[in-house]
């Protein structure tokens, strides 16, 4: 018979217990985080736990609720760290979810340590916002779900997006609130199809960080704290001229007309006419006037910039250099002294957003990671080749679902 590989040990939990005062403090003091510790929850599990995706040390603020280590699946690219992802793998043993891993072997390990007790953490957005309202969560979450026929925690985090959004180069001062806003038994949900379940998800994991803010009146106070905001708004949504705008304390402003927007301690922006809007709106705006200016400009060159490349591999990063990286509309062209290749969009599987900086290029054979500089728009490159697809199958227009395209 085979054995059964041992998945939860008893240093994740010891070593983790060891590190979360210290830890709890650092985050608590930093986003003045407002958090409680279940420990009525100890012995209850184990549970599937989902979160709001904010910021990039979610999974940190997760786990910081329960008096347990809490398994979490993550993306391929903490796993080619080298001695870091080592030492994750030894300390928190993550879950495995990448394109170089099927689904089946993420599936297997997720059972197993459910079987030996271990609780999921998971965030089904797969990526933090960019717009402050969380994005469309992955269907497979519900299958995931019905698989493992255990509790589910239903975990919200508000105010931290304001805090510090994906976009913004400088972190804000304001208070922030994270709490378990439902738990649903596997008596209630194998009940349910698996479209009412994934409606109560959506529903339940749905934050509006301006809503809430509009309610709660909390203030997100900072110097420059309009930094950085080029990179979800990078049209001139006066012209209409792309990858124009750039940002000077509190304001954004275009290289190509008087087009601006101060950037308020709301999380709003105001236009020199004295219209407010939230991002959520501007991001839609931006969406479709990038989609308009992709279908009629005639030059297929659309941006150039320098960016470091990376190969990922399945266990480590090859560095290969500082490249000149030009977007064009049917392709990436990366080149320098010794080299240079195209990545036609054809050929592409995904292009995806990595953490503030890096974009995520899944080509045929090989993928890479592209760190741009930090006031540039890695968002533009998503867009770009998503309206290729969409423009390919025959799409005409998207303002009736912009909510498509992004993330």
């Amino acid at each position: 018979m085979k054995k059964v590989k041992k998945e939860v040990k008893l240093r994740h939990y010891v070593i983790t217990r060891i590190i979360v005062p210290f830890v709890r403090f650092f985050v608590k003091r930093s986003y003045k985080l407002k958090m409680k510790h279940y420990k009525a929850l100890k012995k209850k599990g184990p549970f599937v736990i989902l979160g709001n995706h904010t910021i990039n040390i979610d999974p940190i603020i997760m786990g910081l609720h329960f008096p347990f280590h809490v398994y979490f699946i993550a993306t391929e690219q903490i796993f080619n760290l080298g001695f870091l992802s080592s030492l994750l793998k030894y300390i928190v043993n993550p879950i495995r979810k990448s394109k170089s891993v099927s689904d089946m072997e993420t599936i297997r390990k997720t059972k197993r340590i459910v079987e030996q007790g271990g609780s999921i953490g998971i965030f089904p957005e797969g990526n933090t916002t960019y717009s402050g309202q969380t994005a469309m969560i992955q269907p497979a979450t519900v299958k995931l779900i019905k698989l493992l026929k255990i509790p589910v925690i239903i975990l919200n985090m508000k105010g931290l997006y304001l805090s510090y959004p994906r976009w913004s180069i400088y972190r804000k001062k304001g208070r922030s609130h994270s709490f378990i806003k439902k738990i649903i038994t596997p008596q209630m949900y194998l009940n349910w199809s698996d479209e009412y379940l994934y409606e109560v998800l959506k529903s339940e994991l749905h934050v509006d960080a301006f809503a809430d803010q509009a309610e709660s009146k909390i203030l997100y106070r900072g110097k420059k704290i309009a930094h950085g905001l080029e990179k979800l708004i990078f049209m001139d949504l006066k012209t209409n001229q792309p990858f124009v705008t750039y940002t000077k304390d509190n304001q954004l402003l275009s290289k190509d007309s008087d087009f601006k927007l101060t950037y308020l301690p709301t999380g709003n922006v105001v236009d020199e006419d004295g219209v407010e809007s939230t991002l959520i709106e501007m991001e839609k705006k931006v969406k479709i006037a990038y989609f308009n200016y992709y279908k009629q400009v005639v030059e297929d060159k659309l941006f150039e910039e320098d960016v470091e490349l990376n190969e990922s591999l399945s266990d480590r990063k090859v560095k290969l250099g500082t490249y000149r990286l030009t977007l064009y509309k049917t392709h990436l062209l990366l080149e320098n002294q010794d080299k240079s290749f195209v990545l036609s969009y054809d050929e592409i599987t995904n292009i995806v957003m990595q953490g503030k900086y890096q974009i995520i290029v899944y080509a045929k054979d090989t993928t890479y990671i592209l760190k741009l500089d930090r006031y540039s728009s890695i968002y533009k490159y998503v867009l770009t080749f998503q309206y290729y697809q969409y423009i390919q199958l025959g799409g005409l227009s998207i303002d009736d679902n912009y909510i498509n395209f992004g993330i």
